[in-house]
C-alpha cells in the first residue's frame, strides 16, 4: 500500500527543498529523493541533508503526480 511522505532538507550548495513522495516505507522515499535530486541537480549522496520525513494524509499532497499515483488501480513493472 503506497503511502505519502514529505521530505524536507538541505544541501551543501545552500539550496533547501520539500518533496512529497508516495512510497511503501519511509527508506524507499528517501532513496527516491536521492534519485531525483542527484538527476535534476547533479549532486552526490553527501552533499543531501534529510532533515525529516513525515508521513502525511494523501488529501493533505499537493503534488499533482503523487495524486495521480495514488489514484492508479494498481502497478505493472516490465522487465
Amino acid at each position: 500500500m503506497l503511502r505519502v511522505y514529505r521530505i524536507a532538507g538541505s544541501t551543501t550548495t545552500g539550496m533547501r527543498f520539500e518533496l512529497e513522495v508516495a512510497a511503501v516505507k519511509p527508506y524507499d522515499a528517501v532513496e527516491r529523493v536521492y534519485s531525483l535530486l542527484c538527476g535534476r541537480h547533479k549532486l552526490t549522496r553527501q552533499q543531501i541533508r534529510i532533515e525529516s520525513v513525515i508521513p502525511i494524509a494523501p488529501e493533505q499532497a499537493r503534488s499533482r503526480t503523487v495524486k495521480t499515483m495514488l489514484a492508479l488501480d494498481k502497478i505493472v513493472r516490465l522487465s
